[in-house]
């Protein structure tokens, strides 16, 4: 298919013949970013994370790290515990602590994630 477009007075060819794109997508990592990185406080959760995969922090450390009031980021800790991407241990003084799973492909999505965004911004 062509197509010609008049640009003042030049003949552009425009759209000559259409290439599909050369790179696959990645499903497994748009299920992923859809899934777990659903808004902007998630992703600042799962790039926290994916930065400090060992660390096993509470609500108000992550809340502290990412800029966040602890009441925002509590329930999406939470969230993302049911979702089996954090892992969420409650401490005998009443205390919840978060870590990045152990999951295998949860947690190189997470890297991945975060590591895609890095690139990313700093181009």
């Amino acid at each position: 298919m062509m197509l010609d477009l008049v640009v003042g007075d030049r003949l552009l060819k425009a759209l000559a013949p259409l290439q599909p794109p050369t790179k696959e997508v990645d499903v497994d990592f748009l299920v992923f970013v859809e899934r777990y990185a659903s808004d902007l406080l998630k992703w600042d959760i799962l790039t926290f994370f994916a930065y400090h995969p060992n660390f096993s922090v509470s609500a108000s450390k992550v809340a502290s790290h990412i800029g966040r009031s602890v009441h925002s980021v509590r329930p999406e800790l939470g969230d993302l515990a049911m979702l089996s991407i954090l892992n969420q241990e409650q401490m005998p003084e009443g205390q919840t602590l978060y870590q990045l799973t152990e999951i295998p492909h949860l947690r190189e999505m997470a890297l991945k994630f975060a590591y895609g965004i890095a690139v990313a911004t700093s181009r």
